[in-house]
């Protein structure tokens, strides 16, 4: 990968950068939460002494492969921003502005996985009812938390992201364009829709 961008290949480091992000998606989504379901499952969310009765580090596992999707989106965005730069393409603002978009995503992501694997962690192994109101605010297991508002949030800017590299591949490929626009609408919708 450091190899491509040392070249200047950036076809190449958009494909491994594309290559990190799906299989932090399916090490974190799809094959994460079955492991958790099978190893450890977390109850559905009832209070905050039940979710630290049942917590387990394994439950974890998904946030940590999350950081492969982070990093691999960011070195995706990237990587489109420089190839439009040296194309000398039309969708230069389109990359810049989805290179920022793919920024705030990391961020909001990064610190709420940051809050999953140390904050709710801690407090789950050294619980105490006075922790309640803490532990109800930022577990992903409790779907009122703010960590998910931050988690909808960060995915609904993921989703801008995408859809403005969708661009990049108007005469490029029809159906990663059109898989990106999918995407963006799918992650807006799930910000906005209640």
């Amino acid at each position: 990968m450091i190899v491509a961008f040392m070249k200047r290949d950036y076809h190449s480091l958009i494909a491994q950068s594309a290559l990190i992000a799906c299989t932090g998606y399916l090490l974190s989504g799809p094959a994460g939460f079955v492991a958790v379901h099978f190893i450890k499952p977390q109850p559905a969310w009832h209070s905050s002494a039940m979710f630290a009765a049942n917590y387990h580090f394994v439950q974890d596992i998904p946030y940590y492969f999350g950081l492969l999707l982070i990093g691999g989106m960011m070195m995706l965005s990237a990587a489109h921003y420089l190839q439009v730069q040296e194309d000398h393409a039309r969708s230069k603002i389109a990359e810049l502005v989805s290179l920022m978009f793919t920024v705030v995503f990391a961020t909001l992501i990064f610190f709420n996985y940051i809050c999953q694997t140390t904050f709710v962690r801690h407090l789950a192994l050294h619980y105490k009812p006075s922790d309640d109101a803490v532990i109800a605010a930022f577990s992903m297991s409790n779907p009122m938390s703010l960590s998910w508002a931050v988690e909808m949030w960060g995915y609904g800017f993921l989703g801008v992201a995408t859809w403005l590299l969708a661009e990049y591949y108007r005469n490029r490929n029809a159906l990663i364009r059109y898989l990106l626009i999918g995407n963006g609408i799918m992650s807006v919708a799930g910000v906005c829709l209640p």
